[in-house]
């Protein structure tokens, strides 16, 4: 509490805060913060005049790190937290929305180059995308934007590299780690007047630090946008992964306090593991229609074909989905006031079907998963339209107003061909018509401070798993949890615009709750359980400055305090209303100092993750934990034509033991103990070598 009023009244006195003549030299134009076009919302503005809580994570962002994962830049923004088990699992929770989730994130929709990562289920995978093509992502923090329909967290907007240097140009990189750890990649780039694009290549391989995580990873992606004429232009992309992974699942306390190198017995003894070939791909044509208007239409498609031994089954997937994103954005005045709109649809369709085989992997010991009868096999079409609009008003030169609605229809097709029974499960659900209104405030305050005020109604739907009842069945009491997010935030820039804060308090109220329900041994489905209350202050300061023209520094600290808790949540029988929020850390400090000097630049960051309720009776906690890592680079030149970088860091400086990923309500089988634990790395390294020519 004393934090949450010593950061309330750093807000209320800031406002007192004289403010400088901004002076116009080169130095001070280098300074510049905050001057940051969003467009994650569908009407684009400055991220300081935008009613909502927005950040960014640049390419610049994301060399802090060993560029495995973006999970070291989301977990510097206050609020979101991603917890990281292996590569290929993790969970992001935004303001505590996905914190339950057992092993995904489906409380977040992404998008890649217009192209939805999310699946029809609602479940969003970030771990495989190759970070050195990332140029940007953009979060929304709750269901602040009308325009993506379901995503009660929020919304991520993903953009690559666009090559700008005129001609060819080849980008490679290499680096190499503790555990076995080695990635590679080259891009080809070109860029003229009228074409740029670019095609690469990517490779991740990792032995991991645990029993049964080995990595192994390859990618192709590509990128092209060509201008047709003076107003029109088309672009394509396209992304093939190849992925095999094997899963090490969480383990009990008794390992994790002696042995966190181990895997989870039964899946060691099954040598559980996933594999995929996935295709994203999109085609996307703008028309800048006048000077008024400027019309954007995508097509999407994507595929995955999947096959995941697991200790109590083989899962045999694949799925197919296309889709159509198409928004008119336009300026005009109303009632004499200055205006901008924009309206769009967004259609998706996925047929998704999975067989599923008996694992017999007990009957030859020492050989790993073998294949046994198939018993289960069932065909799903998920389906959803977006139809969505927002207009920004400007009422007078300080006050802007945006308003938005979004309509949701979500149906789900089940086509169970064969279940263990011999029931027929066939049925089709469709999920009641949700319109989602969002209004926000901006108001100047002072030059270049701005106070905003927003409130905003949301949902997720059911992951799969959560649609079946334990027969395999769609669930027709399945219901979407929806919520209303209130917010009330300032942004401002001081110091010749060197010093950018930001500071948000939120509260997020959840309807039908969804829950996962433990039927089987690694196996859960969903429920309607109750209602969850999120409350939290969120801050965040970075300063830069130039000293001179050879030295720079940019420290950074970004504070969420958060009181989660079941304001009404009774699961067999029991009443944990009032509980803490399971899953979610009620406290994340990061403080940060990115320096360069000349041709070296190091960054370091130390963050604190606060004590994590790890099942809903609140009976067993996680530990707080502090973790640093830090980077080192070197950029130097060879001749005229190739520029090198050589860099090498260091992940958990101080050897912390702490758990980087839980599993919620975990629950011991035969006697066994429950599998809360997925250990963070120990003390790890990395060097690496990136160059252009």
């Amino acid at each position: 509490m004393k934090n949450l009023l010593l950061l309330c009244t750093l807000l209320v006195t800031s406002f007192g805060f004289s403010q400088e003549e901004t002076a116009t030299d080169s130095l001070t134009q280098r300074n510049t913060l905050g001057e940051i076009l969003i467009t994650a919302t569908p009407v684009q503005n400055q991220l300081q005049r935008i009613p909502a809580a927005v950040a960014v994570i640049t390419a610049q962002n994301l060399e802090r790190g060993d560029q495995l994962s973006v999970a070291n830049e989301i977990n510097k923004i206050p609020g979101i937290q991603m917890q990281q088990g292996a590569l290929n699992t993790s969970r992001i929770s935004i303001r505590g929305l996905g914190a339950r989730s057992q092993y995904s994130t489906n409380r977040v929709k992404a998008y890649l180059e217009g192209i939805p990562l999310t699946t029809g289920e609602g479940e969003t995978t970030l771990e495989d995308l190759d970070l050195s093509l990332i140029q940007n992502i953009e979060i929304i923090k709750g269901p602040a934007s009308s325009s993506y329909g379901a995503g009660l967290g929020g919304a991520m907007l993903l953009s690559v590299i666009k090559p700008k240097k005129p001609g060819f140009s080849v980008r490679s990189n290499a680096l190499a780690g503790s555990y076995g750890l080695f990635k590679t990649g080259v891009s080809g780039l070109y860029a003229d007047e009228q074409t740029q694009g670019f095609i690469s290549y990517n490779h991740l391989e990792s032995d991991g630090f645990r029993d049964n995580s080995g990595y192994n990873r390859n990618s192709i992606t590509a990128y092209a946008k060509t201008q047709l004429n003076e107003v029109s232009s088309l672009s394509f992309f396209g992304n093939y992964i190849r992925l095999k992974a094997y899963i090490p699942s969480s383990i009990n306390a008794t390992d994790f306090r002696e042995a966190p190198q181990k895997a989870a017995f039964t899946w060691t003894q099954a040598r559980g593991y996933e594999s995929y070939d996935k295709i994203l791909a999109g085609l996307s044509y703008d028309w800048q229609i006048n000077a008024q208007n400027r019309w954007t239409t995508s097509l999407f498609t994507n595929t995955r074909d999947g096959y995941e031994p697991r200790p109590f089954d083989i899962l045999d997937e694949n799925s197919l989905a296309f889709g159509i994103r198409s928004n008119l954005n336009s300026e005009f005045s109303i009632f004499q006031l200055n205006a901008k709109s924009s309206i769009g649809v967004e259609y998706f369709d996925e047929h998704y079907k999975a067989e599923l085989f008996e694992n017999n992997y007990e009957s030859n010991p020492g050989n790993g998963s073998i294949q046994g009868n198939r018993f289960a096999d069932q065909e799903q079409d998920r389906k959803y339209l977006n139809l969505f609009a927002q207009i920004q008003l400007q009422f007078t030169e300080r006050l802007t107003g945006d308003f938005g609605l979004n309509y949701n229809h979500s149906r789900y097709i089940l086509d169970a061909i064969l279940n263990e029974n011999g029931t027929d499960n066939s049925g089709t659900y469709t999920y009641p018509r949700i319109f989602l209104p969002q209004a926000g405030l901006t108001y100047e305050a002072f030059t270049d401070k701005f106070i905003y005020a927003t409130v905003a109604r949301g949902f997720s739907l059911p992951t799969v798993a959560e649609t079946l009842t334990p027969e395999g069945a769609i669930n027709p009491e399945i219901k979407p949890e929806t919520g209303v997010n209130y917010e009330l935030g300032f942004k401002g820039q001081w110091l010749q615009k060197r010093l950018y804060t930001e500071v948000a308090f939120y509260t997020v109220q959840v309807d039908n709750l969804l829950v996962a329900e433990r039927v089987g041994n690694d196996q859960y489905v969903g429920r309607n359980a109750g209602k969850t209350d999120h409350n939290g202050l969120e801050f965040f300061a970075q300063y830069r400055d130039y000293i001179d023209e050879n030295l720079m520094l940019q420290p950074y600290v970004s504070v969420a305090l958060n009181d989660y808790s079941f304001e009404k949540f009774t699961d067999r029988d029991v009443d944990y209303s009032g509980n803490e929020l399971t899953g979610v850390a009620d406290r994340v400090i990061n403080l940060g100092l990115d320096l360069s000097w000349k041709s070296w630049s190091f960054n370091t960051n130390y963050r604190h993750t606060g004590s994590i309720p790890l099942d809903d009776a609140n009976s067993i906690y996680s530990d707080s934990y502090n973790v640093v890592n830090l980077r080192s680079d070197y950029a130097f030149e060879l001749g005229k034509t190739l520029d090198l970088n050589v860099f090498g860091g260091i992940n958990n400086l101080f050897d912390a033991d702490y758990a980087a990923q839980i599993l919620p309500n975990a629950t011991g089988f035969g006697g066994s103990l429950p599998r809360y634990y997925y250990p963070g790395e120990p003390i790890n390294f990395y060097l690496g070598l990136n160059f252009q020519f």
